[in-house]
């Protein structure tokens, strides 16, 4: 079994909760409340420009030009869609251009940032291909379910996970992490499993945290 293959039936558990979660179940049928996805999108926006920086990171501590060139493109496809957000969501639903990160996602982002400039390289690509994975996993099931949903108004963001250029950064992302996996020893793949589930989780946080409209103790 290829490294990906292994680290996928570890998380499985992780991942099934998440599509079963009260957020996606609700996204899905159209029925979130608004007030959710308006902090899930502010929060996710903050995400994406920190996911960047992560990506840009590793970019530069990879050895061979073609995964330097995948990471770069990485790191700019996620502060393009970082952008989008803005255009688009942020006027539509009326959030704010400064963006208060949450707990979780603070505790998601400086996990990332850490891993990206301070783990060996393996274990920080391993770190960010959750984000990469789970959410083409979440957006195929959510997308084979919800025509079954008139008119649901999530149907934009549904299709950006679903599609086909997001499928083939996915893809490529997998594939650099069993490139990079087979090079390395099996400590260092035992730490890229634990980097692997330990992200995984915190992608079940940042969605918890947004049904639940996470706040900062007072």
């Amino acid at each position: 079994m290829k490294w990906s293959e292994k680290a996928w039936e570890r998380i499985t558990p992780i991942y099934t909760k998440i599509v079963e979660m009260p957020f996606n179940q609700e996204l899905k049928n159209g029925t979130l409340p608004v007030e959710k996805f308006k902090f899930y999108m502010a929060q996710d926006a903050y995400y994406l420009g920190e996911f960047g920086r992560a990506l840009s990171t590793i970019a530069g501590r990879m050895e061979k030009m073609e995964h330097i060139l995948d990471f770069s493109q990485f790191a700019a496809g996620a502060i393009v869609v970082e952008r989008a957000l803005h255009e688009s969501y942020f006027k539509t639903l009326g959030i704010p251009d400064l963006i208060k990160p949450s707990p979780s996602c603070l505790l998601y982002t400086n996990y990332l940032l850490k891993e990206a400039k301070y783990a060996d390289v393996a274990v920080a690509v391993a770190a960010i291909l959750p984000c990469f994975w789970i959410y083409k996993k979440v957006g195929d099931h959510i997308y084979h379910q919800q025509y079954e949903i008139e008119n649901n108004p999530y149907k934009n963001w549904i299709d950006t996970y679903a599609g086909e250029e997001f499928a083939a950064s996915v893809h490529k992302a997998i594939d650099i992490t069993d490139e990079l996996a087979s090079e390395v020893g099996s400590k260092t793949q035992e730490d890229m499993y634990n980097a692997f589930e330990m992200a995984s989780r915190l992608e079940w946080m940042f969605w918890d945290s947004a049904y639940r409209l996470e706040e900062w103790p007072v």
